[in-house]
């Protein structure tokens, strides 16, 4: 609980996810993250993969290009889990998958957001899920694959963004699960 309430360092031109979006994306996410695998992409201070730790996850990779973010992302996730340097989405070519939930919080209208969603498929388990935080009127398309938004959640300028990877035929891991 402490990484969602602690202010974490960030410098100028970075972006930080509120406290309250923290929160509330930690609340929805809650029964997904026991034991969970997860890709923390555009992590910046690490604030959303330490949370998602600090909430039952067994792992979180953290994936940053910013050499100022990268600092402060050292000194804040430290032995918590690897960190891996590189520009989105190029980067998606050295992580190794699959992750349980992705959560992703790039630049407000950069394109490195939506040509990260498109290259994410692969690294989800059927069934898993794919958070992205971005500004409400950022376009994201509604299916991408086998990845299907279900749910959108709104705070000020700030929107949340569920896709759920189809499931495996014949399973029924994730199916019906609409986070609340």
């Amino acid at each position: 609980m402490a990484a969602r309430s602690r202010r974490l360092p960030s410098h100028s031109g970075m972006r930080p996810t509120t406290g309250k979006v923290r929160e509330a994306l930690m609340a929805i996410l809650a029964p997904e993250l026991d034991q969970a695998r997860v890709l923390d992409l555009f992590a910046g201070t690490g604030s959303l993969g330490l949370a998602a730790l600090e909430e039952g996850a067994r792992e979180a990779v953290f994936v940053e290009s910013d050499p100022r973010s990268l600092k402060t992302l050292q000194q804040e996730v430290g032995s918590k889990g690897p960190i891996l340097r590189g520009r989105l989405p190029a980067v998606l070519a050295r992580v190794v998958g699959p992750f349980d939930v992705v959560l992703a919080d790039p630049p407000y209208g950069a394109p490195e957001g939506p040509e990260t969603l498109a290259g994410l498929e692969p690294l989800v388990r059927p069934g898993g899920l794919v958070v992205f935080e971005h500004h409400h009127k950022d376009p994201y398309p509604e299916v991408l694959g086998t990845l299907h938004l279900f749910r959108r959640e709104r705070y000020g300028e700030t929107a949340l963004s569920f896709w759920r990877r189809d499931p495996e035929p014949g399973t029924t891991r994730g199916v019906g699960k609409s986070l609340g």
